[in-house]
């Protein structure tokens, strides 16, 4: 029995690192889903402030909304965490470290 030498040619460039870069992407998202670090976790209570860490795809919104009271406006909620961290525009990034206040 003869043995198949065939030879696998890269026909398109862009193809082939767009594929590489999704399945990068799928494989990344799945173990942070799997390890567990895409849940923004309370560091330290110092007092009348909680300290949160940001993970990737945090925004001020859902922050704002797991920790404020049922009653109150989450528009507030937002200004106030965005003023407790001097944010211009509310955007957060991975790894920063937020203040809450504590009366949310």
């Amino acid at each position: 029995m003869r043995k198949s030498n065939k030879k696998y040619r890269i026909k398109s460039k862009f193809r082939f690192i767009a594929f590489i870069v999704v399945v990068l992407g799928i494989a990344a998202g799945t173990l942070e889903y799997l390890t567990g670090y895409d849940v923004s976790t309370a560091l330290e209570n110092p007092g009348d402030q909680i300290t949160v860490e940001v993970s990737a795809g945090d925004t001020v919104w859902d922050i704002a909304k797991h920790f404020t009271s049922d009653g109150k406006d989450i528009r507030k909620a937002v200004y106030e965490i965005c003023e407790a961290n001097d944010l211009q525009d509310g955007r957060i990034q991975s790894g920063m470290i937020l203040t809450i206040p504590e009366n949310l």
